[in-house]
């Protein structure tokens, strides 16, 4: 009579337990998100202080306390390169993690932390920026990209820097968006898609225009300030979030 020894069971293992792994693929290759984005935020913010000096070397009767200068076009380069490459790991990285068998959702949730890391790396990089600008008076000369005087109604450097974080996260998912519609869709339908997105949004202008009520959004966004800027764009973020949770359910690696 033979006799055999039970095996253990091992404990059943959350499937979000994969979510760190999935966080951690997307810093693999660390200058994409990490050291690249603040090169350029470094050098978008040179560029534009440069620029500014330029100008005020062009103007010899300039009183800069009474005339200051804002670059503040700078501070966009490091958010379509974010964009950019949100829709670029959207393309990389998901066929990587169907490989290594990570669900959907554990790759949405963990991607998206990443997102909400960089991004608030790029809010606090924003709010050190705002504050030497402002400690500084621009520089010397009243130069700004990221201090103007004007944002300290709008809730100073920390609402500044948490309404430039929600920026980026919004504009990551929207890049995200675009890359995983492509893998969810045909060619000719993601064109009808874009043409779509298009048409809307000339046609919401037009209405305005017709309608006149370009004063009444100016007046809205007038009474706005920093804080609930960003309440209402983290709200876009979490309707984009939903939609291409829902996109990528159905999303092939190929």
């Amino acid at each position: 009579m033979t006799t055999t020894t039970p095996q253990p069971t091992l404990p059943h293992r959350s499937s979000f337990a994969r979510v760190p792994a999935v966080f951690r693929l997307q810093f693999a290759v660390r200058y994409s998100f990490i050291w690249l984005p603040m090169f350029i935020f470094a050098l978008a913010w040179v560029l534009g202080i440069g620029i500014g000096f330029f100008i005020d070397s062009q103007m010899p009767d300039r009183i800069p306390a009474e005339d200051p200068i804002f670059s503040t076009g700078a501070a966009q380069a490091t958010i379509w390169y974010l964009a950019f490459m949100a829709a670029y790991t959207a393309s990389h990285t998901f066929p990587f993690s169907l490989a290594l068998s990570y669900s959907r959702r554990v790759y949405v949730i963990g991607t998206y932390l990443a997102f909400v890391v960089v991004a608030a790396g790029y809010g606090v990089a924003t709010m050190l920026a705002y504050y030497i600008e402002r400690v500084t008076e621009g520089f010397g000369r009243h130069i700004y990209v990221f201090g103007p005087p004007s944002f300290e109604n709008l809730g100073g450097g920390f609402g500044i820097g948490m309404f430039a974080a929600v920026i980026v996260l919004f504009f990551m998912c929207f890049g995200f968006f675009w890359a995983i519609l492509y893998r969810r869709v045909t060619i000719p339908i993601l064109w009808t898609v874009i043409i779509g997105v298009i048409v809307a949004i000339l046609g919401t202008v037009v209405v305005i225009t017709l309608n006149d009520w370009w004063p009444n959004i100016g007046q809205w966004l007038t009474n706005q300030n920093a804080f609930t800027l960003a309440g209402w764009g983290f709200l876009a973020v979490i309707l984009l979030g939903a939609v291409n949770y829902l996109l990528i359910r159905k999303a092939t690696a190929g």
